[in-house]
């Protein structure tokens, strides 16, 4: 064999197929001087390739476009402006909204590109450039003067035209182009499509000085070959309804796409509206993939459960080449929204609300204190949600824009002294710190004084003699739990408050999918950060206990609140998370979210203290001059509850009365409260409503 072919041999794998098969056919037949050699590309280190893969990665993520373009191959940046560059990637950054960008950095290979016109940066060929290697048979004055020869043909399979080499390019190279591909792992974060990793690889070739990146908008996507864009399309999900667990619908949209409440003003404040996204609302819901004319929960469940009932619109990102159907290259499936399966009882809140209308201010609370579920969240003045969709009702009746006082539910965000309603907390905190025991019996006067100040019982009624604490709480004797508060207070003076935070006063219930107002629970903490009349800060104190321990002072709570508490009193010890929705699941029936009854807080009271001042609460409704005693009269069932009167503020106190049924082993708690009544007392004002609502639950 001779040594040109030996040589040839040795070349092929390094210059390719059929730079090697030219060099033997002209080693072994007459013809035409052989066509010469490309000049070698300088030699570069695979280490500076990374470090150019890495400039190029680094600023892609500080989204540095400009110093991307400048590392980018001369052909390239001749063939893509800075504009198209900068624009495809700014596509991907917005439309997928990518927030975060996290490349790895793999190993090198070495890689053939296809031929082309020679770089800008490197030399033309010449004679001794060109000469053929030593070795090869072919005398050096051969070589020289085939450099100076008209260009040979393209090598077979080249795409670009021999002809398209200019004076500035060089020739067309006779054979693949020398590469390095260096495999990158691309990390996006984005607000539609979640982590996207895209296994893509950085193909460098070199250059007279360094490594040069090639580029095309293929490197991003494979789909969108040289001349591609990116294109989002979205698919819009249905909302869920909300539903009862008897099946009745709250609210649904319907089929021309507008949301509606077929229960109308029923629990009206509890499910809410829902209004479109506006602009504005756009600047923080976009990056959610909310488009303006999107649904959008305000108040109510369908705020709260907003991420439940919308479910997820779809996205698809395609990419679009001339000519050519798009094709996908990143997919979100649109989920639907679920159905939420809510706590409320229809036909018991709509015995509620018809027992509350006889006064304009008023709210109502009823659960189920076996677990926390909440059946009843009324509230009086009440709103048609159909106002805030339709502007019509069900029937097709105009409906005028509510009040901000319409909508705000009074039972879980209305905050309120309680009143005597506190004394049976009071009394069971004086049992447990051992300040007094079942078997003391106080005074009940019309007027005690405390400190240089004067403390009345309501319309100064008074009892003679020494009373036993059912008498007391039956008569309601503010002059017997003032003076007890102050005992408690020397034995502990935190004994009262501590068990009114495991009530769960001042702190949140932790209702979900509902806004709740915590309340104010005024103790020792609460002084500290709380001034008084203004700059003034003094510790809690004998008299901040006085007025707690009848629900007054700085003490603020919900109906919620005040109603998990007596369920608490009820049930023997357990304070429930109360709940409200029950499960959600898809239009297939996939559930998507289920919840279980969830014990808040154990009350840290003994077994025997609940016990008897539970039987204390009993007798507000069956000794003859309890302040229940009228509302109750010939009701068959064990009733055991307080009533409470709170001044508010003005001349109009708050008529509170909570309770639960049967006294031992109960089935509801309720609580109502009649907000600002004229000369309102709980037990004429708020307890009727309660019975009203224990009798629907019991023989309805």
């Amino acid at each position: 064999m001779s040594a040109a072919r030996r040589t040839s041999r040795r070349r092929a794998p390094r210059l390719g197929l059929g730079l090697a098969m030219a060099v033997v056919m002209a080693a072994c037949s007459p013809g035409p001087n052989p066509t010469p050699y490309p000049t070698p590309a300088p030699t570069l280190s695979t280490a500076l390739a990374v470090d150019v893969v890495r400039g190029y990665l680094a600023a892609w993520i500080s989204g540095q476009y400009e110093r991307m373009y400048a590392l980018l191959a001369p052909a390239d940046r001749d063939r893509y402006s800075l504009a198209s560059f900068v624009a495809v990637h700014r596509q991907l950054t917005n439309l997928a909204r990518v927030t975060a960008l996290v490349a790895n950095l793999g190993p090198a290979r070495r890689i053939a590109l296809p031929p082309e016109p020679r770089q800008p940066d490197l030399p033309s060929p010449s004679a001794a450039a060109s000469a053929a290697p030593p070795g090869t048979g072919i005398p050096s004055s051969t070589a020289a003067s085939s450099a100076t020869a008209a260009p040979s043909p393209t090598p077979s399979g080249s795409s670009i035209p021999s002809s398209s080499a200019s004076p500035t390019s060089g020739p067309v190279l006779e054979g693949p182009v020398p590469a390095l591909a260096l495999t990158t792992q691309l990390h996006f974060t984005t607000d539609l499509f979640g982590t996207v990793t895209l296994d893509r690889e950085i193909d460098v070739v070199a250059g007279s000085r360094n490594w040069q990146v090639r580029w095309s908008p293929a490197v991003l996507f494979p789909e969108l070959g040289s001349d591609g864009t990116l294109q989002l399309t979205r698919t819009t999900s249905p909302r869920g309804r909300i539903t009862a667990a008897d099946g009745t619908i709250f609210a649904l949209t319907r089929a021309d796409g507008m949301r509606v409440y077929p229960q109308e003003s029923l629990a009206g404040q509890t499910i809410g509206y829902v209004s479109r996204v506006t602009a504005s609302d756009l600047a923080t819901l976009a990056a959610k993939g909310y488009q303006q004319g999107d649904w959008l929960g305000r108040t109510g469940l369908e705020r709260g459960a907003e991420a439940l009932l919308r479910g997820n619109p779809g996205f698809i990102l395609s990419a679009v080449r001339p000519g050519q159907s798009p094709q996908n290259v990143i997919e979100k499936p649109m989920v639907p929204g679920a159905n939420v399966t809510i706590t409320i009882r229809p036909a018991l809140q709509r015995a509620a609300e018809a027992a509350m209308r006889r006064y304009p201010r008023v709210a109502s609370v009823a659960v189920d204190p076996k677990s926390g579920d909440a059946w009843v969240l009324a509230s009086l003045p009440s709103f048609d949600p159909n106002a805030m969709t339709l502007g019509t009702t069900m029937r097709g009746v105009p409906l005028s824009r509510p009040s901000s006082e319409q909508i705000i539910n009074k039972a879980v965000l209305g905050a309120y002294p309680a009143g005597s309603d506190f004394k049976p907390f009071t009394l069971g905190a004086a049992l447990q710190s051992h300040a007094v025991t079942t078997a003391t019996q106080m005074l009940c006067p019309g007027i005690w004084v405390y400190g240089g100040f004067t403390f009345r019982n309501f319309m100064k009624h008074s009892m003679p003699g020494f009373h036993s604490w059912p008498e007391t709480m039956a008569f309601s004797c503010n002059t017997t739990y003032m003076p007890l508060s102050i005992r408690v207070y020397g034995t502990s003076h935190t004994a009262l408050t501590d068990t009114l935070a495991s009530f769960g006063f001042g702190q949140p219930t932790g209702i979900p999918f509902l806004a709740e107002n915590p309340g104010v629970l005024p103790d020792a903490a609460y002084f500290q950060r709380t001034p008084r009349y203004g700059t003034h800060y003094a510790p809690f104190n004998g008299f901040d206990q006085i007025q707690l321990a009848i629900g007054q002072g700085s003490y603020l709570g919900t109906p919620l609140q005040l109603t998990m508490a007596y369920a608490a009193w009820g049930n023997r010890g357990t304070l429930w998370q109360p709940r409200i929705v029950l499960k959600a699941t898809l239009p297939d029936g996939t559930p998507v979210y289920t919840s279980q009854p969830t014990v808040h807080a154990v009350i840290h009271l003994d077994r025997p203290v609940m016990d008897y001042v539970v039987g204390t609460m009993r007798a507000v409704i069956t000794y003859s001059y309890g302040t229940a005693h009228r509302a109750f009269v010939g009701f068959p069932i064990a009733v055991a509850g307080k009533s409470g009167t709170a001044e508010s503020g003005g001349p109009d106190p708050d008529a509170w009365f909570p309770a639960f049924a049967p006294m031992t082993s109960p089935t509801i708690a309720v609580a109502t409260v009649v907000v600002t009544v004229p000369l309102g007392t709980g037990g004429d004002f708020a307890a009727p409503i309660v019975r009203d609502i224990m009798a629907a639950h019991f023989f309805r």
